[in-house]
């Protein structure tokens, strides 16, 4: 793949040259489009790259001694990291190159709260990565924005419960260009547009804890829908309106008091959405609506993980334990994964982001 990429660009210099109606767009596009590449993050300082998902590469994150990279996100040609180095010591990290990834170690400027989730967004006003954290407060979470994921600022959440349990996730929705992050004491969520600082709008209160959210498909309204799911109860909840005035109960519901703690969840553009579970769990919705949803199911090729996080970089969905295993699948149907080649590790997976491209 690499010589064909360098094939393609003495191809694509001379054509620049010979044609002066740049008519090869279609070859200069498949030259600048990077390559696929899937990182995972976890315990231990732990972080784990593929190029084609079957196959995963561990390595330590820089400056990290005994903390969890909680979250990852790509955009704006890298990937940004976000955790501690020690279990309670902020620190962010970047990644980038082409074939493989050189990461470097940043402050979390403005806060030394650990962060706990990281998200991108584009939009007509810019684009940003805004990290969420541990309570500052009893009435504030520790929040960051940058729009490089090197230098960052203030972007504090100011909301009740703020002494409780740190912010569980942040989404970009790009509907309403507007990042939401949901937190555990209160169910609460807040919304924040590109740029806006300090400013977040309340939103409206989950109905579960601890509630952790996810961008779904296209709704009939032609928004982006917006899932939620938690364990108390064990429930999937969407709006469709960034959680401004309500929610719904998905009907009927994917999970019930029996079904094990759900752990992470992700769409998958043009073909589900796909939640995974301890004990090699995992379940999925087929449409919006949630008419013809599943129920509980073993994913195939796994025997003894609790699989903590999945993510979905076309055309894989991946999905990581916690025992150093990944799986792979294009349907994310129960009885089409593979589990993927890795060292065993005792680190948990935490989160998986890619960068789609090239296979």
């Amino acid at each position: 793949m690499r010589f064909v990429f360098a094939l393609a660009l003495v191809l694509l210099t001379a054509c620049k040259y010979d044609t002066p109606n740049r008519s090869n767009l279609f070859l200069e596009i498949f030259l600048y489009s990077a390559p696929w590449m899937a990182v995972a993050t976890g315990t231990n300082c732990t972080g784990w790259t593929s190029v084609d998902a079957k196959t995963w590469q561990s390595f330590q994150f820089p400056g990290c001694t005994t903390g969890t990279i909680a979250s990852v996100a790509f955009g704006a040609d890298k990937f940004v990291a976000v955790g501690s180095t020690d279990g309670t010591t902020c620190a962010t990290w970047t990644g980038t190159g082409v074939y493989s990834l050189e990461w470097t170690r940043n402050t979390c400027g403005p806060t030394a709260l650990r962060m706990t989730a990281v998200a991108f967004g584009s939009g007509s006003a810019g684009q940003e990565f805004v990290a969420a954290g541990m309570p500052s407060s009893a009435t504030t979470f520790a929040s960051i924005s940058s729009q490089d994921g090197i230098t960052w600022s203030d972007a504090t959440i100011t909301d009740a419960g703020g002494a409780g349990a740190p912010v569980q996730s942040i989404v970009f929705w790009p509907t309403g260009q507007q990042f939401i992050e949901s937190q555990q004491t209160n169910q609460n969520t807040q919304r924040r547009s590109i740029g806006a600082g300090t400013t977040w709008i309340a939103g409206n209160a989950t109905g579960v804890t601890p509630p952790k959210l996810l961008t779904g498909p296209t709704s009939s309204n032609g928004t982006m829908r917006l899932y939620n799911w938690g364990n108390s109860p064990s429930v999937v909840q969407y709006d469709d309106a960034g959680y401004a005035s309500g929610y719904t109960n998905l009907s009927p519901n994917v999970f019930s008091a029996a079904i094990p703690v759900v752990n992470d969840g992700v769409h998958g553009e043009g073909k589900r959405t796909v939640f995974v579970r301890d004990s090699c769990g995992v379940t999925y919705l087929t449409s919006a609506s949630g008419a013809d949803t599943s129920g509980a199911y073993t994913m195939s090729g796994c025997t003894t993980a609790n699989i903590k996080a999945i993510g979905y970089i076309d055309p894989y969905f991946i999905a990581g334990s916690d025992d150093g295993s990944f799986y792979y699948s294009v349907s994310g149907l129960p009885s089409e994964w593979t589990r993927a080649t890795s060292s065993g590790s005792s680190s948990v997976t935490q989160k998986i982001a890619g960068r789609p491209g090239v296979l």
